[in-house]
């Protein structure tokens, strides 16, 4: 996982000694790295590691790309839903904004 544990709870403003709900914190740090991936199309990698040359379309978690990704976790640990009770829409939109120029788009 490309975000930590710490980062995740920094994040949704957990204690980092809170362990009652790590399980599901790690659940959702998977699950955004896994959409992030799949929304961009490429394997991310974390900044010290090397990118295989079997994966051309490789890239390094750039700030932004991880600010929306922790954007994004935040989210499903607050609202545990698509949408918010008070707005009815989609959120996070930053996270779209965020990450969408590194999106790859195979022609």
């Amino acid at each position: 996982m490309l975000l930590t544990r710490d980062e995740l709870k920094a994040q949704c403003r957990l204690d980092p000694d809170f362990t009652d709900e790590d399980t599901l914190i790690d659940l959702i740090g998977r699950a955004v790295q896994k959409r992030t991936e799949t929304y961009l199309n490429r394997k991310l990698y974390s900044p010290d590691s090397v990118i295989p040359a079997e994966d051309p379309d490789g890239l390094h978690i750039e700030d932004d790309i991880k600010m929306g990704m922790l954007m994004l976790a935040s989210h499903f640990y607050e609202n545990r839903s698509s949408v918010t009770d008070f707005e009815q829409t989609e959120v996070p939109q930053s996270y779209n904004w965020l990450v969408s120029p590194y999106r790859f788009t195979p022609l």
